[in-house]
């Protein structure tokens, strides 16, 4: 039978990959329950001196990783099972737990949680339900994929009875989590080099909203306008609740106003208006996150005020639409994480509807096997933009076997070009931009870095 991943009987953990977004919150949030942490990633970055500055050592090499206080070792999934450090805590019969699995042990025990899935909109959706639980002052705890602006972090940790995380379906992580509500954002083709295909990605999203909450809740609440969501929603014994922009259902959008790009709509409860919202993010998409986040909150017994004030109060999250930088003649740089064709799409057109002169978009490609998968839906999606500038393929956990580079989309995405360092990308960006036009750095890997100086 396999280990219980046990909060009450952890003394000392070590994680394997801490540098993560998720990682570091876990690792902090067990540090503040008094418990000792320590952890290894392979380089250091903006969030190991964070941890670092609060207390937490880390190792940066496999000879200096070495944890003999530790009876609980936490790792990462991007880790494989033969890596040294896994084989050492086993050698050393030390209790071993992916990340999900501490993640589903610290959320099961709210009266509500809200378990945020989909191929993409979990950190928006969860910076959504953020500002809803701050407005409803109910010290609720939050753990997002990127860092919200009203509280400082990617977590907050209070003493309530809800707690809101994003659930990510990447090797199936989200499968060993228990929310009592699982909100279904979309369902797309991504990670191929671990699900293949489409249909092993509708089937994983299956069984996450197929696997009931600690004390035997299960409720869903499932984008109705996004047919793989649907389908994955079948069949699992769960209690779906839709949300839509297009029928009327169980939650939707009604008199949607996006004339300066930002939504302006009803949030519709059945026949009844829940609330009216004026968003301060843009796009069609962030219409569709903010009512998710609506029905969630509900559901979790959050009143309508404090839903229309969190959702107003939203801003968004770092490297979501974050504007980063104002150059000479009225030109913004704005920072995205979309790295999925469907999110580029999103991302480029919502932009295009605010921005008052061209949008040209830096964009990263995130792993060999994403890029070759989707090529021509990255063609496509990209295309969008006025002008396109290619930076290298950010190879994150892969190496290049594929014979697939950023020079390949610049050959079929008109008047693209391919560069090969961010001092190219910055300088030709700042050559073309003109008066009122706006530049976007976007990918998943280090494209942030562009303008950062």
């Amino acid at each position: 039978m396999p280990a219980v991943c046990d909060l009450s009987k952890m003394k000392s953990v070590y994680f394997a990959g801490i540098g993560g977004i998720s990682m570091s919150s876990l690792a902090l949030i067990l540090k503040n329950k008094g418990i000792m942490v320590s952890g290894y990633d392979f380089k250091e970055s903006e969030t190991t001196k964070m941890l670092e500055e609060n207390g937490i050592k880390i190792d940066y090499t496999y000879e200096a990783a070495d944890f003999p206080d530790a009876d609980t070792v936490v790792y990462t999934a991007a880790l494989k099972n033969d890596d040294p450090i896994l084989i050492k805590a086993r050698e050393r019969n030390l209790s071993v737990f992916t990340r999900a699995e501490l993640l589903g042990a610290i959320t099961s025990d709210y009266k509500h949680s809200v378990g945020v899935a989909g191929t993409h909109g979990k950190s928006s959706t969860t910076g959504f339900l953020a500002e809803i639980c701050l407005a409803a002052k109910n010290d609720s705890t939050i753990l997002a994929g990127a860092v919200m602006p009203s509280v400082g972090s990617t977590f907050t940790v209070g003493g309530g009875d809800c707690a809101v995380f994003e659930a990510c379906e990447y090797k199936n992580s989200y499968h060993s989590m228990q929310p009592t509500i699982k909100t279904i954002l979309n369902v797309e083709l991504d990670h191929v080099d671990f699900f293949g295909n489409l249909e092993n990605v509708i089937e994983s999203f299956r069984k996450y909203i197929s696997k009931p909450g600690k004390n035997g809740e299960n409720i869903a609440v499932v984008n109705l306008d996004n047919k793989n969501a649907f389908e994955a929603a079948k069949n699992t014994g769960a209690d779906v609740k839709y949300f839509s922009l297009r029928e009327k259902t169980d939650y939707y959008a009604l008199n949607v106003d996006l004339s300066d790009g930002y939504g302006d709509f009803d949030i519709m409860k059945g026949e009844s208006l829940l609330c009216h919202v004026k968003l301060s993010v843009p796009g069609i998409h962030n219409v569709a996150n903010a009512t998710a986040a609506a029905a969630s909150a509900d559901l979790c017994e959050i009143d309508s005020f404090a839903i229309k004030a969190g959702l107003e109060n939203f801003i968004g999250v770092k490297r979501r639409f974050e504007k980063v930088k104002q150059l000479e003649n009225d030109i913004v740089v704005i920072d995205d994480y979309a790295h999925h064709p469907d999110e580029i799409e999103t991302t480029l057109n919502s932009a295009k509807n605010v921005a008052r002169g061209k949008v040209i978009c830096i964009f990263q490609p995130h792993t060999y096997s994403r890029t070759k998968a989707l090529f021509g839906d990255f063609v496509k999606a990209l295309s969008i933009a006025d002008k396109v500038l290619l930076a290298p393929i950010y190879a994150a956990r892969e190496t290049d076997t594929l014979g697939i580079s950023s020079d390949n989309l610049a050959e079929k995405i008109k008047g693209a070009e391919s560069l090969y360092s961010f001092d190219e990308l910055k300088a030709r960006a700042t050559e073309l931009a003109e008066n009122g036009d706006m530049v976007i750095t976007m990918g998943a890997g280090d494209i942030y870095k562009v303008f950062a100086e």
